[in-house]
């Protein structure tokens, strides 16, 4: 007979001195009050206030009751944030980052496809371990780095995910998409080139291409975001130099244009990186594989 709300309704009659007050206390109408008091009274067969001028004042069953409630209610408090916190225990979090690029338009792919089987994990994005997701993630600072650089360390596992290459991207009225299959590294002089902070490996490839071709270096433009690069290359104001894998919805929707970079072309091959002693509590195997299946689409190579 006696319910959750039932306790509720007399602590607040009892410590207001009356429904209307008690109403607002329980956010609802006075009537409404009035009516689960009644029906309370009746359930028990025994009146649990008084009305004394203008106010109810408990009886000696009212006062009982009142006495069990706010205990009652003090407990049950405490095991609905008990239960709260071990429900948040039992979730992990998986931090997850890519290097150099704001790369995460595989995201909406990956994460139903994980949380269907994993639904205990929260996936949260660092944009701030960006610049060195390896250093963050040996800090416990990621449970996942998406990387292009070599990662040579015991306490890791290394995932191959795929080979990509890096690509020019231009707007595709510029001048430069009249070239077919590829931009040389003399191309860029002259123009205004966007691109990330690069890794150390990154850099002296450019600079062996540059130094191949004795081609100046461009005016470099460090921009942190990969939208960024894409707003500024397609508003004509330069061209950018990334991951084809990075860049391609764009190139998929038509914003922008791509050219390999040099005719031999510069590979950047991804994996997925997280620790060893992770694994066993995190589903990290499983979300590199679902990485593995957002490999860029092979584009054949245009006609000279």
């Amino acid at each position: 007979m006696l319910e959750v709300r039932h306790m509720r309704l007399v602590c607040a009659i009892a410590d207001t001195g009356g429904p209307t007050r008690a109403a607002a206390q329980l956010h609802l109408t006075q009537s409404a009050v009035s009516h689960q008091l009644a029906e309370l009274e009746g359930r028990l067969g025994v009146p649990l206030f008084i009305r004394v001028r203008r106010r109810l004042q408990l009886s000696e069953a009212g006062r009982h009751l009142v006495e069990f409630s706010r205990t009652a209610l003090a407990d049950l408090s405490r095991v609905e944030r008990e239960l709260q916190h071990a429900g948040t225990r039992s979730r992990e979090r998986l931090r997850v980052s890519t290097e150099c690029f704001t790369c995460y338009h595989w995201l909406p792919r990956v994460l139903p496809e994980l949380l269907r089987d994993h639904p205990q994990v929260d996936v949260q994005i660092v944009i701030e371990a960006t610049r060195q997701p390896i250093a963050a993630l040996l800090a416990g600072k990621l449970e996942l780095a998406v990387v292009s650089s070599p990662v040579r360390d015991r306490q890791l596992v290394v995932k191959h995910l795929f080979d990509d290459e890096w690509v020019v991207i231009l707007s595709p009225s510029h001048a430069l998409c009249e070239k077919q299959l590829y931009v040389n590294a003399a191309d860029l002089a002259g123009h205004t080139l966007f691109t990330h902070e690069a890794t150390p490996r990154d850099i002296e490839l450019m600079r062996d291409r540059l130094a191949a071709e004795q081609a100046a270096m461009p005016e470099i433009r460090i921009v942190p975001l990969t939208e960024a690069i894409v707003e500024l290359v397609k508003a004509g104001l330069g061209i950018g130099l990334m991951s084809r894998w990075v860049v391609s919805p764009y190139e998929a929707s038509g914003q922008i244009a791509t050219r390999r970079f040099t005719r031999s072309g510069i590979k950047e091959p991804w994996s997925a990186v997280y620790r060893r002693d992770a694994a066993a509590r995190l589903p990290l195997a499983r979300f590199a594989a679902l990485l593995r299946s957002c490999r860029p689409a092979h584009r054949p190579a245009r006609a000279a």
